[in-house]
């Protein structure tokens, strides 16, 4: 309980957390690692263009467009494996420098798990990341994570949204996803949850089932509440 607010009747019960430019801002490793890969193929510098591209994809995708870009989608590489390969880049990047919370992430998850608001992630990036950085956070702070690589069909498919509401064992509609990218907010939408987008590298718009903030400094949970009431049954 946070006061007179009770989670899954005034506030979400569920609270589902992108990572990536939502939690952390770890898009700087991911760029690392992408123009890495681009350069190992023989592809040159990647442009801003080109990242801004690849926010928020699935890292297959990901893995698919790079190919391309380097004049090596024929090549029968396997899009899997070099999305396993994206993420050890990534892994390495973060462990190196380390990776920042996003303005207000912190506090307003200290405040949702203080309240009883269960959190899981959802995220495009694979577990192996996901738990390394989940192990440098206080003991509970998310009861699921669900990495791209627990997914036959990442964002912007509805199915990693689906998966962490069922890991939870909650309805869609008891939960809230945060999210700032164009894919991530679709694969919350397309599952048929509420969306509060934080818009960071790409620019989102309302939607018939999402609301924007700008960031979650000052944002509280008696906000994210208006907006999950307003948006559950959209």
């Amino acid at each position: 309980m946070h006061g007179d607010l009770t989670p899954g009747v005034d506030i979400p019960a569920a609270l589902l957390w992108d990572f990536d430019g939502t939690l952390v801002d770890s898009e700087k490793s991911w760029h690392a690692a992408e123009a890495r890969l681009m350069r190992e193929w023989g592809g040159g510098e990647m442009t801003p263009e080109q990242h801004h591209q690849l926010v928020g994809n699935s890292l297959r995708d990901s893995a698919l467009a790079i190919m391309k870009w380097t004049g090596r989608a024929d090549e029968g590489l396997d899009p899997d494996h070099w999305a396993g390969v994206l993420n050890e880049y990534a892994l390495e990047e973060m462990t190196v420098v380390g990776v920042e919370f996003r303005p207000g992430a912190r506090e307003f998850l200290e405040a949702a798990r203080a309240a009883g608001v269960r959190c899981a992630l959802v995220s495009a990036s694979w577990t192996r990341v996901l738990d390394h950085i989940v192990a440098t956070m206080p003991e509970g702070s998310f009861e699921v994570v669900v990495g791209g690589d627990q997914v036959t069909n990442g964002k912007p498919d509805p199915e990693p949204y689906q998966l962490a509401a069922r890991k939870l064992g909650l309805p869609l509609r008891d939960c809230l996803a945060l999210e700032d990218s164009i894919p991530g907010t679709t694969s919350a939408e397309r599952a048929g949850v509420a969306t509060l987008g934080i818009p960071f590298e790409q620019d989102i718009q309302p939607a018939r089932r999402r609301r924007l903030v700008p960031t979650l400094a000052g944002f509280t949970l008696a906000e994210a509440g208006a907006v999950w009431r307003e948006l559950r049954d959209a």
